[in-house]
């Protein structure tokens, strides 16, 4: 019977272990699946903790979002999962979804929210509308080089270094939680960067260049239309969003996968008989689907392979720390989503955001409390703090509180906290990222490897771009197995 390894047990790894036993094609016989995690649990970053009290507070991602075809795709998982009554969805007009800030020059700086605020004028910008800065963008000179740009070279050149300083930046850091003057263009914005090379210009190139290639998924979920019906911005679930890997696990028991925990694979081999090496085993697969980050999977390679193993070992992780706190009362000066710091501020954190006003459902049910996630370190973890392996939680907790109470005002004792430190959590796109990607790919495809690359450190690391990119490997591979029949 044909069998598939997956390597990782985060919600990639589930993902596809998910898809491996639910896609159905002519002449397919489902695989034997097992998934093998290095950790004692599954889930990855998925992590939510209920309180006594009733409070759902989240470690990892909090929300995801329904634009796109990645959206999509996980509301109709979610669908297929039976969660439809736990989902706790937020509307474009809710406060929590639509105002955002940035903190800059001692004070919270309102983003614009709606068509109009795009014509007004803001201090931010050095007193300019973003609209101008728009119109003006068609008229900038294109670049002629060609290759990969940082992020911050790029904008800096379409929307002048003010703009890129105090909103592409800060943008950066909340979702990828690195520098953008390291980070690739080409990766992490890929429309933009083909809209200038395309049109001379981002505003053209969106509006009249050519549409996105590839054939979308054909989702037909009852949940995805009424998101789209009622516009939902974002969404999470009554218990958190590890209800979704734990709805998974679950799944996945009953469809006979092999769950193995505490089993770290070793080596991978290729070359005379498909083997995933353990510790304690050897696993003869016919293929293997790795969910893992690409620096661990780089060291399964060691000693063959080289162009697997040097490229996947390029770009690096960096390490954040989060810190919940739960004050009583409404404390806010205003709701919002949250807001985010500039690089350029002398701060230690990344931003703040403002849980209980985006999901006043995952407060305690019987008294008003105001609940936020601190966010710091990410590029700057290790000259801010230290070592991630030495930091002690108490000099992260006690900067979260420090800041809350300068930024916010809040100078009451939080009636709760939680301190994480997410180690090596977001890895970053440095230049060339895609180059590697497609010279790997197509050493894949020239040695007939039977491997699949999926996850947060190929294409899009946030949920809903890791549950894509595990069901579209999982269709090409029954595609594939399908055409050999």
């Amino acid at each position: 019977m044909t069998s598939v390894a997956v390597l990782g047990g985060g919600i990639t790894g589930l993902s596809a272990a998910y898809y491996l036993t639910s896609l159905q094609l002519i002449n397919v016989c489902l695989p034997q699946v097992v998934l093998l995690e290095s950790s004692s649990r599954l889930g990855g970053w998925l992590q939510s903790t209920r309180t006594e009290e009733g409070a759902i507070f989240e470690h990892g991602p909090r929300s995801l979002r329904v634009a796109g075809e990645a959206g999509a795709n996980v509301l109709e998982m979610a669908d297929d999962l039976g969660l439809s009554d736990q989902i706790l969805p937020v509307l474009p007009s809710h406060e929590g979804a639509k105002n955002r800030f940035i903190y800059a020059g001692g004070k919270l700086h309102k983003l614009p929210s709606n068509f109009s605020g795009l014509f007004s004028r803001y201090e931010l910008f050095g007193h300019q509308s973003p609209a101008l800065l728009g119109l003006r963008e068609p008229f900038v000179k294109s670049r002629q080089e060609e290759g990969d740009e940082s992020v911050h070279s790029f904008f800096c050149r379409r929307l002048g270094k003010q703009f890129t300083d105090n909103a592409i930046d800060p943008m950066v850091r909340g979702i990828y939680a690195g520098d953008c003057r390291k980070l690739s263009i080409q990766a992490l914005f890929p429309s933009m960067q083909q809209a200038e090379r395309m049109k001379g210009s981002i505003t053209r190139g969106l509006l009249f260049g050519p549409k996105q290639k590839g054939t979308p998924l054909k989702i037909n979920s009852e949940l995805l239309q009424k998101a789209q019906k009622e516009r939902w911005a974002l969404w999470s679930l009554r218990e958190g969003l590890e209800t979704l890997a734990r709805s998974l696990k679950e799944n996945l028991e009953k469809s006979g996968v092999e769950l193995l925990t505490e089993r770290r694979v070793e080596r991978l081999e290729f070359d005379t008989t498909d083997q995933v090496n353990t510790l304690d085993e050897q696993l003869h697969v016919n293929h293997v689907i790795s969910a893992v980050p690409s620096q661990c999977l780089s060291a399964m390679f060691a000693g063959h392979h080289p162009v697997l193993s040097d490229n996947l070992s390029v770009n690096p992780s960096v390490t954040v720390g989060l810190v919940n706190l739960e004050f009583a009362g409404a404390v806010l000066p205003s709701e919002g989503f949250g807001y985010l710091v500039p690089s350029g501020e002398p701060e230690r954190i990344l931003g703040v955001v403002f849980d209980s006003s985006i999901f006043p459902q995952h407060s305690r049910p019987n008294s008003t409390t105001t609940r936020l996630t601190v966010m710091m370190g990410g590029s700057w973890f290790q000259e801010q703090f230290g070592d991630p392996d030495e930091v002690e939680t108490s000099d992260l907790l006690e900067v979260a509180i420090e800041t809350v109470r300068r930024h916010l005002s809040i100078t009451a004792s939080p009636l709760r906290s939680f301190t994480t430190v997410q180690k090596d959590c977001i890895p970053q796109y440095t230049l060339g990222h895609t180059d590697r990607l497609e010279q790997m790919e197509s050493y894949i495809a020239e040695k007939r490897l039977p491997l699949s690359l999926v996850g947060l450190s190929y294409r899009g690391w946030g949920v809903n771009d890791c549950v894509l990119s595990a069901r579209k490997a999982v269709t090409d591979l029954l595609k594939a197995w399908e055409g050999r029949d």
